[in-house]
């Protein structure tokens, strides 16, 4: 059966907006439908029409006989909210996926010699990831209370390892003099 790319969305964007349930797991206990069900349900699977009305009920969604969804009818502000709330848990999960990406290739690449254009990909791979958070951060700089929650959850000390590492990077003897003094473990604290 085809995925519905709109129900999907719209569930998101309900789930985005309210603020009951933290997680998909007590949306199932909430409604009453088994949590592989409603995973189903997020990821584009169309319900019966028992679920359906639980759905319905449950979201406030209308819904005509096609599944099309239609969004209830809220005001344009929390239709941006949600948005960005949606697009910050899109960007923390990316980020947490890419942060995973050299721990995988390290495992995947065990013993297997690597080419240049391995090589030349992990350049553009950290280049990314740079002005990716560089992004993060211009929008970060001129906001007061976000500063203070980059400081509440990021580690100065994970801050300055990565710091010292980047500027070493480009001169041969100040990369093996930081490699000799650096004692700090990133994430340690």
């Amino acid at each position: 059966m085809p995925k519905d790319l709109k129900f999907k969305a719209a569930l998101t964007d309900w789930f985005a907006g309210q603020s009951k349930y933290k997680n998909l797991r007590e949306v199932a206990e909430g409604i009453g439908i088994p949590f592989n069900t409603v995973r189903g349900y997020f990821s584009g699977k169309r319900p019966s029409d028992k679920n359906l009305k639980i759905l319905v009920v449950a979201t406030g969604l209308e819904l005509h006989p096609e599944y099309q969804p239609v969004k209830p009818r809220g005001s344009d502000i929390k239709s941006r909210i949600r948005a960005g709330r949606l697009l910050d848990e899109v960007h923390y999960e990316l980020a947490r996926c890419l942060a995973s990406i050299p721990a995988i290739q390290a495992t995947l690449s065990d013993g297997v010699p690597r080419g240049e254009q391995s090589g030349s990909r992990k350049g553009q791979q950290i280049q990314s990831l740079m002005d990716a958070l560089q992004q993060s951060l211009d929008v970060v700089v001129s906001d007061p209370e976000a500063l203070q929650l980059i400081r509440k959850y990021v580690s100065g000390s994970d801050a300055g390892y990565l710091s010292g590492l980047l500027g070493a990077l480009f001169d041969d003897r100040r990369l093996q003099t930081w490699r000799q003094m650096t004692t700090y473990r990133y994430g340690s604290k």
